[in-house]
């Protein structure tokens, strides 16, 4: 049985994980050993039920909480999910968690864990080179989970000579608005996505595309490649394509179902699990072209791309303007300016970034920075 610690059990991802540890296959060769959530104590409780975990890792020191529930121990403090993960060393280690605040715990796991299942997309946009040479120096395996990046990622086993990289968008929730309605789209409508159940912040992402800003970054780091296209794949059944050299491309096709990428993090080398398979002689290909007048943000990339700082900033502004744009305190239009000005300044500052603590200070300016904006 290999050792699993989730981090963010109680998020989207944490939530589809334990369903596919529910599965007949994986509850024999999977044991769920610890966990971390942020405050969701009362679902911790009943995966605590379900699952035995023996530690459970709590972020949010302002809630109460036993020390020990149903036999399993809970640590609570800042750096508790990294406390966690070296007491268990974990052989896998899934990391959920979302936002910037899952950097700590992705550096961790690969400490401490012999694989690292990804999922937090920001250990790579903002960490970049410092996260890969990391992983190559203590010769620990990363598989990523994202679906485009999983994709990829099967797409080149065995044959890793490739030309370019495809990564496929669904176009999200407003890829049919006009300009103006795009702008002024309101929080209903932009969580409306057409294809993907996903958290608040994601799906605002994905209308948007700085989700697909941040996976092309992504994309950079762990494939080594700076020649990726964005198209549109309006049902997500094509999650990504690789070009090669000889004219061929390959095609990853399947249900838009985060639990194949999972599994495929926790099974890898073997593909065990179990799911529907689409019948494609029913299903349409079909792929458009990226409107960059519309989805503005994806034009900054060329100028952010491998440049921690600037990548750093672009996320942290982003979450900060996210957050706002669902509190109704800001138009959606307002996402990108903020995005763009705070990328702005903190490339006049000229902020070097070499080690973690560098990525953690930019990313506190940049949250300030965006705010000051925003109050402007």
């Amino acid at each position: 049985m290999k050792k699993l610690f989730i981090c963010g059990v109680t998020g989207s991802i944490g939530m589809q994980t334990l369903e596919v540890l529910r599965s007949e296959i994986f509850n024999k060769k999977i044991e769920l050993v610890g966990c971390s959530i942020f405050s969701s104590l009362e679902k911790a409780k009943k995966i605590i039920e379900e699952f035995s975990p023996k530690i459970l890792a709590v972020s949010d020191i302002t809630i109460d909480t036993p020390k020990e529930y149903k036999g399993c121990r809970i640590i609570k403090s800042e750096t508790s999910v990294e406390e966690a993960i070296e007491l268990l060393k974990p052989d896998i280690s899934l990391v959920a968690t979302s936002g910037a605040a899952g950097i700590k715990h992705t550096f961790a796991a690969i400490e401490f864990s012999k694989r690292i299942a990804l999922a937090n997309k920001e250990s790579v946009v903002c960490c970049g080179n410092i996260l890969t040479d990391k992983i190559n120096t203590l010769n620990k395996k990363l598989i990523p989970v994202d679906s485009e990046h999983s994709a990829i990622f099967q797409l080149l086993l065995g044959d890793s000579n490739f030309e370019k990289i495809i990564l496929t968008a669904s176009g999200g929730s407003l890829r049919d608005k006009s300009i103006e309605e795009f702008n002024s789209a309101t929080v209903e409508s932009v969580l409306n996505h057409p294809v993907w159940a996903m958290g608040k912040r994601i799906t605002v992402d994905s209308a948007s595309m700085v989700n697909k800003a941040l996976e092309y970054i992504e994309a950079y780091y762990l494939f080594n490649t700076k020649n990726i296209e964005i198209v549109i794949n309006r049902n997500s059944h094509v999650h990504s394509i690789v070009k090669y050299y000889d004219g061929v491309m390959k095609f990853h096709f399947g249900y838009p179902d985060m639990k194949n990428p999972i599994a495929f993090s926790l099974s890898y080398p073997e593909r065990v699990y179990k799911n529907s398979v689409p019948d494609i002689t029913s299903c349409e290909i079909k792929f458009e072209k990226v409107d960059y007048e519309k989805y503005s943000i994806l034009k900054l990339l060329p100028k952010i791309l491998g440049n921690l700082s600037l990548q750093t900033a672009f996320n942290a502004s982003d979450e900060i303007a996210v957050e706002y744009f669902l509190n109704k305190k800001i138009e959606f239009s307002k996402i990108y300016k903020i995005i763009e000005k705070t990328v702005e300044k903190i490339d006049y500052e000229k902020i070097n970034a070499f080690k973690i603590e560098d990525i953690l200070e930019i990313d506190a300016l940049s949250r300030k920075i965006a705010r000051e904006i925003i109050s402007c």
